[in-house]
Formats: C-alpha cells, sequence, structure tokens
C-alpha cells in the first residue's frame, strides 16, 4: 500500500474515531495489533467494547463497506 494510502485510510480512521465519540464512545486505542490481525479502532459505549473497522472506498461500484467483511475477516475479528 503507498504512502498516499495510508494517508487516506489515516485519515479515514481519524474521521471514523471523532465521529463516534461526537456520539458518545470513547475511544480506548487504535491500530491494535493482534494475532489474528489489526483492529482499527476500540472504542467503548458505557459497559460495552466496540471492534470498528474502518473501510473507505473510493467508488460505489466497489460495494458498501458492510459488503467488504466476509466471513474470513469475521471469524479473524472474533479471534
Amino acid at each position: 500500500m503507498g504512502n498516499n494510502a495510508r494517508q487516506r485510510g489515516a485519515a479515514a480512521e481519524q474521521r471514523a474515531s471523532a465521529y463516534l465519540q461526537q456520539q458518545g464512545l470513547t475511544e480506548i486505542t487504535k491500530n491494535y495489533h493482534c494475532p489474528g490481525g489489526e483492529l482499527d479502532l476500540v472504542m467503548q459505549d458505557r459497559d460495552t467494547l466496540v471492534f470498528v473497522e474502518v473501510r473507505l472506498r473510493s467508488h460505489a461500484g466497489f460495494g458498501d463497506a458492510l459488503e467488504s467483511i466476509d466471513w474470513r475477516k469475521q471469524q479473524r475479528l472474533r479471534q
């Protein structure tokens, strides 16, 4: 992934975090590395931990963000 793509991804994560904080969530950490991969954001909503996968799409033709989280990615997040 090129530097420009990394910068766009980091900016998208920052916007997502700011939005969620405006909704009352608290950021615990970001870019948390674990054996199954990486969690973009870990937030807290009262007594619930929220794991956030930030997906940046450059074009609607690539599908929406929810469609990009396939079964394999869901299993890695559960681990």
